[in-house]
């Protein structure tokens, strides 16, 4: 897993850090999708993007289909289990990587084409909300590319070593991809791995969308649920996790609708 990279500025060392999840968190909606489609389109790739969609959600299925059943309230088992399609992830993956579907891109390609996409899929509100917090702000996300990441985050100018994810391998003499993604989050508990440097340092807020995003929401000093997503609400509400709406109300766990709502938050846990 890629070294961790913890400072922040003197004036902000004593205020928590703010993780994010990525995709469906900042964005309205996935965008591993719209990269590899992209890539797709850009190598002229004879496989079209559904050909690695279809064979992820293929062994996805196996493998939930074969999981065994849980021993009731036990949280650590229910985490172990989110772990378990970790080579599932990584299949797919090497599936891209052996595809080339990324060769030859330019970093500043990325970035570029992901610029073109903000409008459509930032979340209102994100922008203006993480600008007073840039010093503080690390995306920890299973996204394949820290380009891609900053394309969509470029008023925020958030350094790559800000960014906690899975990367595009690029030839050095060249500047282009060289096809191959490389891993670092590519399961919730990887994603989980890296918070708990971040925690043994600095207070922390986790914001995050997702049943994948669980364990951090629970560890972090507050957690912040953007969206509704039945898996996640019904998970936590098995394991006896309260769940606050009204933000007004003091609690180490909210839900909120927008990002209106977690800027209210954000100056509150300052």
């Amino acid at each position: 897993m890629q070294s961790l990279q913890l400072n922040v500025n003197a004036s902000s060392s004593a205020l928590p850090l703010i993780l994010i999840d990525f995709d469906q968190t900042i964005t309205t909606q996935d965008t591993i999708s719209p990269l590899g489609k992209f890539g797709v389109s850009y190598t002229h790739n004879p496989k079209p993007w559904s050909y690695f969609v279809d064979s992820y959600l293929e062994e996805y299925r196996q493998h939930r289909d074969h999981l065994p059943d849980l021993p009731k309230g036990d949280f650590k088992a229910f985490v172990k289990q989110l772990d378990s399609y970790q080579p599932i992830e990584k299949a797919s993956q090497v599936r891209v990587s052996q595809h080339k579907v990324f060769e030859g891109l330019t970093r500043h390609t990325l970035t570029q084409q992901a610029s073109t996409l903000r409008a459509d899929y930032l979340q209102p509100g994100v922008i203006h909300t993480l600008q007073a917090y840039k010093d503080q702000v690390r995306i920890v996300s299973l996204n394949w590319s820290k380009d891609w990441i900053q394309g969509f985050l470029q008023e925020l100018d958030v350094p790559k070593h800000h960014i906690f994810s899975n990367d595009l391998e690029f030839d050095a003499a060249s500047g282009k991809c060289t096809g191959n993604i490389l891993p670092a989050i590519v399961t919730a508990g990887d994603k989980q791995r890296a918070i708990d440097t971040f925690r043994q340092h600095y207070k922390t807020i986790y914001i995050g969308d997702s049943l994948g995003d669980i364990e951090a929401l629970v560890e972090a000093d507050v957690g912040i649920i953007i969206g509704n997503d039945p898996s996640l609400i019904n998970a936590l509400n098995d394991f006896g996790h309260s769940i606050e709406q009204n933000i007004s109300q003091p609690s180490t766990l909210y839900c909120v609708n927008d990002w209106d709502q977690i800027n209210h938050l954000l100056r509150r846990h300052q």
